[in-house]
């Protein structure tokens, strides 16, 4: 089916105001076993508000040159906008699309791949996916009242979301980060990896990774990307969750007005010692707090056989540089990172562990690792304002325009 052939349809669904331009009036059901092929002939759809398209079967979206425009009727982003359901869904796959003026896109128990999309002005969250794996790649979510990814806690899922920029989402200032994510599949791995996540909220964060209900075992890879001026970059929490993170920039993550409340680069937050983070060769830098590992957890920030490589300075608040702090009676390793002098008695100034409060687990940081190393992740600004973030053990590289900071090295 194409659009062409429902405007045929004697229900009067949907309408045609010129070639290629379409407008739904009726709530649409592709049944299991049907195809909705979006080709290069089908260039906008309006869809009035309160409506929904129901995908059972499966939508295929052609290459094109532009974007196919999906679009509300009305741009007021406080009323019922449209939905796009796929429930129990075939494989569809969506790709150089623009919607905007949705509620959300629901995706449960559906494979489904997005690709070269862009999402804006939707009054909930953008993609909510419930049991499903789904594929979230080259998109670009701007301006949303709420979540650009969401998922339940008590449903699994471990979606891969790669190459995407997510920029000033969750407008409505609501306790929610930019991806909020519930437990992983047990038998898939959650990956984020090479996207930009830049906040403008108090109230909302980057990442979080979250097991409440302790539903299946949480798998997730948080790879080479650039989260800054949220409330916080990354919140891990509950149990049953094991985590790489390498490679990130957590910068300027320091939105939120109380420092007791969050700010932190990096959280974790453990309900038992199941909550497990791998952190290397990041750089932690300008957040209210740099590392926070709150409760019970199992930490692995370098050990003497495998040095962290991680760049941590310049996190505080209230006067006071906090780089790592151990709010558990768990030890936690940190050997090999960098914590913005060569020194380890400057090092210690920064943790916060047993010696700092004797009921708290103890930091192991020695040695610490200077600015020669050829293993740190390298910082760079020049003269265009442009930061480069390399890894030199892969010289991958993420260029990341318009920094706040001017700091360089």
């Amino acid at each position: 089916l194409t659009f062409n052939d429902l405007v045929y349809d004697p229900s009067g669904a949907v309408t045609s105001s010129q070639p290629g331009v379409y407008e739904v009036h009726q709530n649409l059901t592709l049944a299991a076993n049907d195809t909705l092929l979006l080709d290069a002939s089908t260039m906008e759809i309006y869809m009035d508000a309160e409506l929904s398209i129901q995908v059972h079967g499966c939508v295929r979206c052609a290459s094109r040159d532009d974007k196919l425009i999906v679009s509300g009727v009305t741009a007021d982003a406080s009323s019922t906008l449209f939905e796009l359901r796929f429930e129990d869904a075939d494989v569809s796959i969506l790709s150089n699309l623009l919607v905007e003026y949705c509620q959300q896109i629901l995706v449960s128990n559906s494979p489904i791949t997005f690709d070269n999309c862009e999402f804006r002005y939707f009054n909930s969250q953008v993609i909510k996916y419930m049991n499903c794996n789904p594929i979230i790649r080259n998109c670009y979510f701007h301006d949303n009242q709420s979540a650009a990814v969401n998922s339940g806690v008590n449903v699994m899922g471990s979606p891969i979301i790669r190459n995407n920029q997510f920029y000033h989402n969750v407008l409505s200032n609501v306790n929610q980060p930019q991806l909020n994510l519930g437990p992983g599949s047990v038998n898939d791995t959650i990956f984020i990896e090479d996207n930009i996540i830049v906040g403008c909220s108090s109230m909302s964060g980057g990442i979080v990774i979250a097991n409440l209900m302790n539903v299946g075992n949480t798998k997730a890879v948080i790879r080479g990307n650039v989260i800054e001026n949220n409330r916080y970059g990354y919140n891990q929490q509950g149990n049953n969750i094991y985590s790489i993170i390498e490679d990130n920039i957590f910068r300027d993550n320091n939105l939120e007005t109380n420092p007791m409340n969050g700010g932190s680069g990096i959280s974790i937050y453990g309900s038992d010692e199941t909550c497990a983070a791998k952190l290397r060769r990041n750089i932690i830098t300008g957040n209210l707090w740099g590392v926070t590992a709150i409760y019970y957890h199992s930490v692995d920030m370098g050990t003497a056989e495998d040095y962290g490589y991680n760049c941590i300075y310049d996190n505080g608040n209230g006067g006071e540089e906090y780089d790592l702090y151990n709010n558990a009676n768990s030890n936690l390793a940190a050997i090999g990172n960098y914590w913005g002098e060569d020194t380890e008695s400057y090092a210690e100034s920064v943790i916060f562990h047993q010696p700092d409060q004797a009921n708290l687990g103890l930091v192991s940081y020695s040695p610490v690792v200077t600015l020669a190393s050829e293993q740190l992740p390298c910082y760079v600004q020049d003269s265009t304002q442009t930061a480069v973030f390399a890894n030199h053990e892969n010289l991958s590289l993420v260029i990341y325009p318009n920094p706040a900071s001017s700091s360089c090295y």
